[in-house]
């Protein structure tokens, strides 16, 4: 009988936590994936460490204290990082220059704003420069300009009323999930080739999402979300030179995430947790049902009728 009862207990306490953990932490995991960031705000919630004026390193030995390095040694395992600053640059300048350099190092988690527009300056700038990793910053007017440069990574900023990123004679770079919007140009690569442009959300931009121009061979772009730029739909968001060969466009959708398949999906996984929570409650009570037919687990029998005509 004590087996019995630890063994009916067991499976009251799976289904209880299959209910009330498993079942919810499916449906809030779903309602997390592939849903519109909402990042103009603060869900970046970037980690303010102070106010610095304009960076300038024009060289391998320039990235230092006074320049912004909070870390690093320049190396792969352990790059210089700058990081957590506001950069607000009121004028004609950029909010971050770097020149011909070839360390490792990282810009993340920083707010940079308003750097002039006039020709040559921007938000943030690399000329002659590889290894860098642009992360996860904060950018507003102006944008990102990289111009012979290589092997670089553009990942997880927001810019927002910017010119664009622009990719200038530059190889083998990659942009990654970027959130741009309101910008002229979304992305921008003139005359570099080999670059991977993927996972960017690109909208409300005046001209194109993406322009490919001069020469630009070999260039990935896959699974962004492009949409309402320049007034056009579809593919033609995206504008590709005849002198540009080698082009990958695959997986892109042009309309807004959150109305991308998400209600499909919303009911297959409804669907699933509560076939799933059929399938196992009729098996438990199946399997209780053999459990006791085994053990024999029955009432009584009635007792025997007594005859009491004898007695009289």
């Amino acid at each position: 009988m004590k087996k019995q009862v630890n063994t009916k207990y067991l499976i009251l306490l799976f289904l209880f936590l299959f209910n009330n953990y498993a079942v919810p932490a499916l449906i809030l995991g779903f309602n997390n994936f592939n849903t519109l960031d909402q990042v103009e705000g603060n869900s970046f919630q970037i980690n303010i460490g102070s106010i610095h004026s304009p960076i300038n390193i024009t060289g391998n030995n320039d990235f230092t204290l006074a320049n912004g390095i909070s870390t690093g040694a320049g190396s792969y395992e352990d790059p210089y990082i700058i990081r957590d600053l506001i950069v607000d640059v009121d004028g004609p300048n950029n909010c971050i220059f770097i020149n011909n350099t070839n360390v490792f190092f990282k810009i993340q988690n920083c707010t940079l704003k308003n750097s002039g527009s006039a020709v040559g300056k921007t938000t943030i700038k690399l000329n002659n420069v590889s290894n860098g990793w642009i992360h996860n910053n904060d950018i507003s007017l102006a944008g990102i300009f990289l111009f012979s440069s290589h092997n670089n990574n553009i990942s997880n900023n927001i810019l927002l009323n910017c010119n664009e990123i622009y990719i200038g004679f530059s190889d083998n770079n990659k942009i990654l999930n970027n959130y741009i919007k309101n910008s002229t140009i979304g992305i921008k690569l003139i005359s570099s080739n080999d670059n991977i442009i993927e996972g960017n959300e690109i909208f409300d931009c005046n001209i194109n999402g993406i322009e490919i121009s001069f020469a630009s061979n070999n260039t990935i772009i896959q699974n962004n979300y492009i949409y309402n730029n320049g007034g056009k739909t579809g593919e033609d968001q995206i504008d590709i030179d005849f002198d540009c060969s080698g082009t990958i466009i695959s997986g892109n959708i042009y309309a807004p995430r959150s109305v991308i398949a998400i209600p499909w999906l919303f009911i297959i996984v409804i669907l699933i947790i509560i076939t799933s929570s059929i399938v196992v409650s009729v098996s438990v009570i199946l399997l209780y049902r053999r459990y006791r037919k085994e053990k024999e687990y029955k009432h009584a029998d009635p007792p025997e009728s007594v005859d009491t005509s004898d007695l009289w």
